[in-house]
């Protein structure tokens, strides 16, 4: 039977931790987009949500958006 150190095998863990989770978020990641790892900034969030306004506004104006009742609404896609 081997015999180990406690303190060694955490030592060990330690060491090998780093490249182990590299191994396991490139497996789980895949081939894809990278996902994003910082929150946004201010004015990024209020660029973002001038941009989906818009395209919003211009998709109402188009038809391509139809309100069912207060709560449903069929976005038509090209």
């Amino acid at each position: 039977m081997r015999e180990f150190n406690i303190d060694e095998f955490f030592k060990e863990i330690d060491e090998k931790q780093q490249e182990v989770n590299e191994r396991a978020y490139k497996l789980f990641r895949g081939n894809g987009r990278k996902t994003r790892v910082r929150p946004r900034d201010k004015d990024e969030q209020r660029c973002l949500d001038i941009i989906c306004r818009e395209k919003w506004m211009r998709a109402v104006e188009e038809g391509k958006v139809r309100y069912i009742n207060d709560r449903e609404m069929d976005y038509f896609v090209d």
